[in-house]
């Protein structure tokens, strides 16, 4: 007989993203944080507030402050932490920010902040920190932004272009290949969600 799942009223509020309110009051609580991050890799911390409220109210739950690293530890490649940064994703600016000879490479400056971890727990363990974990948020920005900025398209105002390859990644996700530059890039849903919440992070001044 096949096991049928219930999904009460209780389940289901469970299983809701944090709300928009919420996330901006533990933003709030996140300040210095954030800032020090973001002086850190030369980002603007309004972009960086807007950025990760978008992601934590439709990528995070109440059970995962509990049941983070779970997933992470029997190998999977969840999200981890207050900037929900996934395990491939922290290795991969570690990597980046260290290489320089590498593409990615932001600059001698950044070089030594976040090193390479050896090992999944270490990379768990430093995604666990809110400090840290906001370091690996911020170098990604930072990635993003030098990258685009060395082919000659600067998209430091675009934090809606920002915040969609922040959100989709640096690669196409059906060829695995760099995404290509576009000199008026669009942005997709996430992106489009930024503007409002900028506006209102900009209004209560958080």
């Amino acid at each position: 007989m096949r096991e049928r799942v219930l999904l009460t009223p209780f389940t289901q509020n469970i299983l809701h993203p944090q709300y928009p309110d919420t996330t901006l009051v533990k933003l709030e609580e996140q300040s210095e944080n954030i800032e020090y991050t973001a002086k850190t890799f030369d980002i603007d911390p309004i972009k960086l507030k807007a950025i990760i409220c978008v992601e934590r109210t439709n990528n995070y739950s109440w059970q995962d402050e509990y049941f983070d690293d779970y997933p992470a530890k029997k190998g999977q490649n969840s999200s981890i932490g207050f900037c929900r940064v996934k395990m491939k994703t922290a290795y991969w600016i570690e990597y980046h920010l260290t290489d320089s000879t590498s593409e990615f490479y932001p600059g001698r400056k950044y070089k030594d902040i976040l090193s390479i971890s050896q090992s999944p727990q270490e990379i768990i363990d430093k995604l666990k920190d809110n400090r840290t974990n906001f370091l690996y948020a911020s170098a990604y920005m930072r990635i993003i932004q030098s990258y685009w900025k060395s082919r000659e398209y600067s998209i430091e105002d675009r934090v809606d272009t920002i915040a969609t390859i922040f959100s989709y990644g640096m690669f196409s996700r059906q060829t695995g290949e760099l995404l290509k530059f576009n000199a008026n890039p669009q942005p997709n849903w996430f992106g489009l969600e930024i503007e409002d919440i900028l506006q209102k992070i900009e209004m209560i001044d958080i």
